[in-house]
């Protein structure tokens, strides 16, 4: 059995496909021409897509990121679980559906929605390393700022999570207590995906792409009055801003490889967002590309810029090195294509990746700059992991 569905929280809508024909992988760099071309056979022939792009499908379509040997850098296996990239894993897949509808977003049951002993939940949060561990990579991050060899690295850690109750009710109940425009349920050949990502990767209508990254983060306070402090601080924060533009001008650079010349513009800059458990800062841009086909796209954009840094290829190489393990879905994306070439793309941030029924692997990570404090900065994450728990 397979399940995708796609859910704008925020504007009440969602989007189902049903239907499954076929599911298209690419498990080794030179699957990757060949899945694109039958996915675009696809939707020329009526069909829609969910796609599912793991972050490490970048080294494939960007060799330079490779580090000499291709494996990740000593300081700790990647531990089992459903973000273990090991070799023959998809990095991706697409499931072609034969039709799409619309309806509103699922609602959570009283018993789902409750706080009885049965009800879905979280149980069980556990990093795979600890604040000091942590801190000490932010601090080698700052060092290689203050080298002069990147600007911005985005550094995740994992956590194992143990859950009770269905996959599809853990959803409803946490899907509805934290709204988002770009959230999705996937269920897949053993694995299940419950995305509450409130980041667009991209998004294509007609001949316009539009992306709207995220950087800057502050927690929500119960106290109003703190609380809107808190977000207008983070507005305020030259910090967050600086971070932010960053990000921004890569992903213009991005764009214009794949756009008209001169149709790249940034249409807002640092919009303040309010989420239930954090506020963050977000920017738009858009460019033309009409004549750009999806492998086109990803080849200049994937993985998004907001989750790698900046300069993105001299970051991923650095991330490879630092990270324990692969992300697997983790900063990937998961969406939607339609039959017209349209298609919406999330990041794939607050996702939970189920490998049974009740245990599975979140991330969570930040932007690191030259002035960032170690010890927020793992404070930010627990903020990150609060959609699980709140």
């Amino acid at each position: 059995m397979s399940i995708s569905r796609f859910e704008d929280r925020l504007a009440g809508r969602a989007i189902v496909l049903a239907g499954l024909r076929e599911r298209i992988t690419a498990c080794a760099p030179q699957d990757v021409a060949g899945a694109l071309a039958r996915i675009g056979a696809a939707q020329r022939a009526g069909r829609w897509v969910a796609l599912l792009l793991d972050y490490e499908l970048g080294e494939w379509l960007e060799p330079g990121v490779m580090l000499p040997g291709g494996a990740h850098a000593p300081g700790g296996a990647p531990a089992p679980g459903p973000s273990h990239a090991a070799a023959g894993t998809p990095r991706l897949t697409a499931l072609v559906y034969e039709r799409m509808h619309e309806e509103a977003p699922w609602t959570p049951s009283a018993d789902e929605a409750g706080d009885g002993p049965a009800a879905p939940a979280v149980q069980a949060v556990q990093p795979r390393i600890g604040a000091a561990r942590y801190c000490d990579n932010v601090r080698r991050i700052r060092d290689w700022i203050a080298q002069g060899e990147v600007y911005q690295i985005n550094y995740t850690h994992a956590a194992d999570v143990g859950t009770q109750g269905a996959p599809d009710a853990l959803y409803r109940r946490l899907a509805a207590r934290h709204p988002s425009a770009h959230a999705a349920y996937v269920e897949d050949d053993g694995r299940t995906v419950l995305s509450f990502s409130p980041e667009l990767f991209l998004q294509r209508e007609g001949g316009t792409l539009t992306t709207r990254p995220m950087k800057g983060t502050a927690p929500r306070l119960p106290d109003p009055a703190a609380d809107q402090a808190s977000g207008q601080a983070l507005l305020a924060s030259e910090k967050n801003r600086a971070e932010n533009l960053m990000i921004v001008d890569l992903l213009r650079n991005d764009l214009g490889r794949v756009a008209r010349p001169g149709s790249v513009r940034v249409e807002a800059l640092f919009t303040l967002e309010r989420y239930p458990s954090v506020w963050t800062l977000t920017s738009t841009v858009r460019a033309d590309a009409p004549d750009a086909s999806l492998a086109d796209i990803l080849r200049a954009l994937f993985p998004c810029g907001s989750v790698t840094g900046a300069p993105k290829i001299a970051a991923m190489r650095r991330i490879r090195e630092l990270e324990d393990g692969p992300r697997g879905l983790y900063c990937g994306s998961i969406g939607w294509l339609a039959p017209n070439g349209d298609f919406s793309l999330n990041v794939a941030i607050r996702t939970l990746v189920l490998g049974s029924a009740t245990q599975g692997v979140y991330h969570a990570g930040g932007g690191i700059v030259a002035d960032s404090d170690p010890a927020q900065e793992w404070e930010e994450c627990e903020w990150k992991s609060r959609v699980l728990t709140r």
